[in-house]
């Protein structure tokens, strides 16, 4: 008699199915945060993790968790020292926080920033980093009272994660080209974007595409301009949010 399959080998492509016929913000979320459920998460934050200076919450694509909570870790900057946001400098594979406490020594102001997320009824979670070729990173990171950790629901909930992650980049991108206008870039000007992107100065463009340190300062100038932007790093911003260029 063959055994029936694990129900964890199907929810995952069940839930895609679901969500691909999904437009609307409030509708993704919502189907996003039942999926979470079955697993035992009851609340979950997707963000891009921050840059030197940015604010926790401008990256921000998903949250359930009490605002309180949210509004006390970026007061307190934890994003920086999040031991289970810290453990991403040395791994890039998915782990939950149990994994941090059991193999890292950690010490007294670290644990306090875990209790401090158990005061809201939260006692666990995974951290899934999502990694761009660019090496740009951000997290999907759910998390309960009593969630379930076996290998089999990380598994689920890696694939969940993604699939959710890449829905809510979607249609947020959908909503800004929906509110923002601007005149698309020439081939040239988003190559040269793609370029600042990677963190590549005026001359070293220059010498990939074949054309004057000028010419390259022209293109990015008239990029700016396109995007309403007044610094070039802005204008990365705006070029990726438009889907002028990805990383």
């Amino acid at each position: 008699m063959e055994s029936s399959p694990s129900p964890y080998a199907h929810r995952p492509l069940d839930f895609v199915e679901k969500i691909e016929g999904l437009k609307d913000y409030d509708a993704i979320c919502s189907a996003i945060s039942e999926e979470l459920a079955w697993y035992g998460f009851t609340c979950v934050t997707s963000f891009i993790m921050p840059g030197p200076g940015e604010p926790f919450k401008k990256g921000v694509h998903l949250n359930t968790r009490p605002q309180d909570y949210i509004d006390h870790y970026e007061e307190k900057n934890y994003v920086l020292r999040d031991p289970v946001v810290t453990e991403l400098r040395d791994s890039v594979r998915p782990f939950s926080w149990s994994d941090v406490v059991e193999r890292r020594d950690l010490n007294r102001a670290d644990k306090r920033i875990i209790e401090e997320a158990r005061e809201f009824d939260v006692n666990d979670g995974l951290i899934i980093p999502i990694v761009t070729l660019s090496g740009a990173l951000s997290v999907f990171s759910p998390c309960g009272r009593n969630p379930d950790l076996s290998q089999d629901a990380r598994r689920a909930v890696e694939l969940i994660s993604l699939y959710s992650h890449q829905a809510l980049k979607r249609v947020l991108l959908e909503q800004v080209r929906g509110s923002e206008a601007h005149t698309p870039l020439t081939p040239r000007e988003k190559e040269v974007m793609r370029w600042i992107a990677a963190g590549k100065s005026d001359q070293e463009i220059a010498g990939i595409l074949a054309i004057s340190p000028a010419t390259v300062t022209v293109h990015v100038e008239r990029a700016k301009r396109k995007l309403d932007a007044f610094r070039r790093t802005f204008a990365v911003v705006k070029a990726i949010r438009f889907g002028e260029i990805t990383l």
